[in-house]
């Protein structure tokens, strides 16, 4: 819609609210000024670029429909659809669910929220593109924590329950994807991590998650929490499937002008070779040494890196105590990180990057009118974040991000000395459905305890890897590396999965001594 010049009312009340004490004279002057303005604003309007899906969007699809639930029973999927991939190409034949805050032109987004139900793109997602390009058929969109904004698989549209009992949640915020791979329903998925929502539904769900390297997958056209945590990846039943959908989303984006050089990529499948005889893998110690770890968790663990070990992997204690702050680090910089977004209308402001205007205005629309409905973990951020920022004027989320950079020398110092660092992913299994527990109830304590946001911050690439069970609840291995070397993450990855075996809390290998 054409711009309203504003009034002098309006610009007394904005100047207000910016601490500013205008005179009517300077007022007078900036209705002026400002009308003089609306012409750029016309100017930019004028153009009204059509969105562009990189050829996408000659192919044959069927929008989304909401499965019934005798279809759904674990209420893994928000809408059903097709959309037909190339005939051929590294991901022909397969089937792949997007979780849903990845835009797929012409199906419902809902962001698991009912904020923005109803939001349907005109675009697809990058990676989605890519992943048509490659052959794949994409068939759904899954289901996910409210906005991504818990770990524990709560959709405004109802708990993701665990696919093998639904006494116990999947895990999130990507848990429908981890569910629809755990039931067979699709080949491989995608999910989005910004704290650890790829790998902690992966890892309690007893799949594969992939958090790459950030950058190294284009995250334009999802919808984030924070540019700086945002990270797209690749969840599958086998190394082998995560891998091959890596190779095919990997690589620069070239609506992205925050990185004018190619990122590194490689046809990470053909890099898996299975042979551990040569990685040194560091074992994190403050990444087992928990309060609230479970010790059936960190013995699974620990004989996965025996059965490492055992074929040629060099393994060693390394410490890094401030690991232990680093979510006290992520939830002060993540409060304000949000809080931009929510006033950037959903993208936040400064990003050098195609922006999705359809959400945008969307997006803006819908939080000024059904704001209440946003998730308690989402108000408290933002509630958290607004006071920081009026109150301390920004200076704890400046000293947050800075204690990031030195966060990040420190795990690269100890990535000098070894090529992996291991840990457990999460350090419980899956948390129990107890439905008489409302959010707020929830609020009061995060139900899954996990090792995963410090490499959300630092972009470290990390995965999750099922390594046995405890009470028939799968426990996941995460394996870290250095940045861009998401290569060396998989083919260890691939070497643990090859040479393990489902093995619960009782096991033979019990009487092995702690790694």
């Amino acid at each position: 819609m054409p711009l309203r010049p504003p009034t002098k009312d309006d610009l007394r009340d904005l100047g207000e609210s910016l601490f500013l004490e205008l005179t009517d004279d300077e007022l007078d002057c900036f209705v002026v000024a400002a009308n003089r303005r609306a012409d750029a604003y016309e100017t930019v309007r004028s153009y009204n670029p059509e969105p562009r899906l990189g050829g996408s969007e000659r192919r044959e699809r069927t929008s989304g429909v909401r499965p019934p639930a005798a279809e759904n029973p674990h209420n893994a999927w928000v809408s059903l659809c097709h959309v037909a991939g190339a005939d051929d190409g590294v991901l022909t034949g397969m089937e792949v669910a997007i979780k849903d805050n990845v835009c797929v032109a012409g199906v419902e987004l809902t962001c698991g929220s009912h904020v923005v139900e109803g939001y349907v793109p005109d675009v697809d997602a990058t990676l989605v593109t890519r992943l048509l390009e490659a052959g794949a058929d994409v068939v759904g969109k899954t289901n996910m924590d409210d906005f991504a904004m818990t770990r524990t698989g709560y959709s405004a549209f109802g708990p993701i329950t665990h696919p093998r009992d639904d006494d116990y949640l999947a895990g999130g915020s990507s848990g429908g994807s981890a569910v629809v791979i755990a039931t067979g329903e699709v080949d491989a998925a995608i999910g989005t991590d910004q704290g650890g929502s790829v790998r902690i539904p992966a890892a309690l769900c007893g799949v594969v998650g992939l958090k790459p390297t950030y950058g190294l997958v284009p995250y334009t056209g999802c919808i984030g929490l924070d540019h700086a945590i945002d990270h797209p990846g690749p969840m599958g039943p086998d190394v082998e499937t995560v891998a091959r959908v890596l190779s095919a989303i990997a690589g620069s984006n070239e609506r992205d002008l925050r990185s004018p050089t190619p990122v590194p990529v490689e046809p990470y499948h053909d890099r898996l070779d299975g042979d551990a005889a040569d990685l040194s893998i560091g074992v994190l110690q403050e990444g087992f040494d928990q309060p609230e770890a479970d010790e059936g968790v960190l013995e699974c663990v620990r004989n996965g890196l025996a059965r490492l070990e055992d074929n040629g992997a060099t393994l060693e204690d390394v410490s890094e105590p401030m690991h232990r702050d680093a979510e006290d680090i992520h939830t002060v910089c993540t409060a304000e990180g949000l809080l931009d977004a929510m006033i950037g209308e959903g993208l936040g402001h400064g990003w050098k990057a195609w922006y999705n205007t359809s959400w945008i205005e969307f997006f803006g629309a819908a939080r000024r009118v059904q704001a209440d409905d946003f998730p308690a973990p989402l108000k408290l951020s933002l509630l958290v974040g607004a006071y920081a920022n009026e109150a301390y004027h920004s200076r704890y989320y400046a000293d947050g991000m800075n204690l990031v950079v030195e966060l990040t020398e420190r795990y690269d110092a100890l990535l000098e000395e070894h090529d992996l660092l291991a840990m457990p992913t999460t350090l419980e299994t899956a948390p129990e459905h107890d439905p008489e527990r409302d959010q707020y109830d929830r609020l009061q304590e995060d139900l899954v305890v996990a090792n995963t946001t410090p490499f959300n911050r630092t972009g470290h690439p990390a995965i999750s890897v099922p390594v046995g069970e405890v009470d028939g609840l799968p426990v996941g291995l995460m394996l870290v590396g250095s940045r861009f070397d998401d290569a060396t993450v998989l083919d260890a990855a691939e070497t643990l999965e090859s040479v393990s075996e489902t093995v619960t809390s009782n096991s033979s290998l019990t009487d092995r001594e702690p790694v």
